[in-house]
């Protein structure tokens, strides 16, 4: 094979890579969890999800941080900026113009047209479970996780809802375990859900999570937005959409957005969420009526495909771009390899300008 094969190669092998690589599903700690604080030592939150520098947090009153660097438990934080999630999720110009390029690639039109199309719920790590209600924080095959998903449908049936809820099992639990849940989601996209919520909880102390509304003792709910896939601009934008919708009926019920160093499949679809609801130490029953207060709150956001129109146009930009980053560099790659800089230049229509190449073609011979 010739140079030239040899680049062209290596450049589809990276986009290849890059585009069907791991899933890079991200790790949880067994041993305990993290605590993360702010510059002054003010507790953020708490997360068994294992924690890196870059992460971030968006609090329940909507101020982002930053990890700037992780001590054995402790991630300490940075303060980034408090965010407007009207504001955010608002449709840029850009935004409206990149939806519009979305509607016209192939499979991303599903996200924005049809009717009664079903949310679809599958679970992860299917062994979660809650020790007050089930006995033990882990039951394999038939965690009771699966309980607090059969809650969240059930309350969204109730509201005329289509729902799928999964119930396959992704055993054990470990760094595996996204690369087997991706073939449930792949084929829960094939019935063209207009959400796709993969429901855990989380392993950290019980007042974490803890909350009461109109009396009744419920768990808190956080989402889960992963920094490594080029839908992560649209995920984060469904997430807000979210946040926004139920802030407004039970103000501080989603305690964060954890934006964690994973894929967690969302690089699937631009409407896939991570969403926790509770912690092993808070019971099951509690978790359920988070469930059902979570699918009343968010109802309209999860069955309104034109509430995230900007959201799949983003995420659509952000692949496009991802995409063609990726083809820019193999294409410099190529060039350099063939001949430098300068041979750019050429390939460009530059090589009319008088260069020592030029003269050495078109100038008198030496004698």
């Amino acid at each position: 094979m010739n140079k030239k094969g040899v680049v062209l190669g290596l450049v589809l092998l990276l986009v290849l890579l890059t585009l069907a690589g791991p899933v890079w599903g991200h790790t949880e700690r067994t041993d305990g969890y993290y605590t993360l604080v702010d510059v002054e030592g003010r507790r953020i939150a708490r997360t068994a999800h294992e924690v890196k520098k870059g992460d971030q947090y968006l609090t329940a009153d909507n101020k982002l941080y930053r990890v700037e660097q992780v001590e054995e438990n402790t991630a300490r934080l940075r303060f980034v900026r408090e965010v407007n999630l009207e504001a955010a999720i608002a449709p840029s110009l850009i935004d409206r113009l990149a939806s519009a390029m979305a509607r016209l690639l192939p499979g991303k039109e599903e996200y924005v047209q049809g009717e009664n199309r079903p949310v679809a719920i599958y679970h992860t790590h299917s062994a979660e479970s809650y020790v007050p209600t089930d006995g033990r924080a882990s039951i394999r095959e038939h965690g009771g996780i699966f309980k607090v998903g059969e809650a969240l449908a059930q309350a969204l049936r109730e509201r005329g809802v289509n729902v799928i809820h999964e119930k396959t099992p992704h055993d054990p639990h470990d760094a595996m375990a996204y690369d087997r849940s991706r073939r449930t989601a792949t084929d829960l996209l094939k019935e063209k859900p207009i959400a796709l919520l993969d429901i855990h909880r989380d392993a950290v102390p019980a007042d974490e999570y803890a909350d009461e509304i109109n009396n009744t003792a419920v768990t808190k709910a956080q989402l889960v937005v992963g920094r490594q896939n080029p839908n992560m601009k649209a995920n984060e934008a469904f997430a807000y959409q979210i946040k926004s919708v139920v802030d407004k009926k039970y103000p501080g019920f989603i305690k964060g957005i954890f934006y964690a160093d994973g894929k967690y499949n969302q690089d699937l679809a631009p409407r896939l969420l991570l969403v926790e609801l509770g912690s092993h130490t808070n019971s099951r029953e509690e978790a359920e009526r988070g469930a059902a207060i979570f699918a009343t709150a968010a109802k309209e956001v999860l069955t309104n495909p034109r509430a995230s129109n900007s959201a799949v146009g983003a995420g659509a930009t952000r692949s496009l771009l991802w995409i063609i980053g990726l083809a820019a560099v193999g294409l410099a790659i190529y060039f350099v390899v063939n001949g430098g800089f300068g041979k750019i230049r050429t390939g460009l229509g530059g090589g009319n300008e008088g260069t020592e190449g030029d003269s050495d073609r078109h100038g008198p011979k030496e004698e």
